[in-house]
């Protein structure tokens, strides 16, 4: 193996490691391949990427490719959420979309519970439900409607696309069938 391909392996392997790899790891996987001094090979990888978006960054012998400091402000990294919705969100989140404008109290009677204040912070956040109006009722209470963003996630155009109530159940109904 040439000095070519054996600053290829390393800067492959750096690059494909989840994790920092160490010199001496680096040195044991390159050294089957003949004699090379690691460090000065890292060295030379770490001087070609200087002036790059990534850099080359060793820390207590363990070496990684790091975004480059110099660019971090032109950079926003956004993490999608994933996690699952409980049963009882679920439920609001339907009781909301076909009977809305609805009020928490009339939630609570369909559902036969308590409707938590959590469970409507998490469709909040979501922006699948927002306030509408307050209710002219004692108490003036605030009513739920579905937002964009629960349509957008739905695949919907409109709150009228969603199935029909005897549709659902057909589903139902035909899926326990089977």
């Amino acid at each position: 193996m040439d000095s070519n391909l054996a600053e290829s392996l390393i800067e492959a392997l750096i690059f494909c490691s989840e994790e920092p790899l160490s010199e001496n790891y680096l040195s044991i996987v390159l050294n089957k391949h003949g004699k090379f001094n690691v460090r000065e090979i890292l060295l030379k990888i770490k001087t070609t990427y200087d002036k790059r978006g990534i850099n080359l960054v060793n820390i207590e012998k363990k070496w990684f490719f790091k975004t480059s400091l110099s660019i971090k402000d032109y950079l926003k990294i956004e993490h999608e959420k994933k996690r699952k919705l409980s049963k009882a969100t679920m439920e609001t989140l339907a009781i909301i979309s076909y009977h809305q404008p609805v009020t928490r109290a009339e939630i609570e009677k369909v559902r036969g519970k308590p409707v938590f204040k959590g469970t409507l912070d998490i469709l909040l956040n979501l922006k699948w439900i927002k306030p509408h109006e307050r209710r002219e009722t004692p108490g003036r209470p605030v009513t739920w409607v579905t937002d964009f963003e629960f349509l957008k996630h739905f695949g919907l155009s409109k709150i009228s696309d969603l199935p029909k109530i005897d549709e659902l159940e057909s589903i139902s109904f035909n899926k326990n069938l089977t």
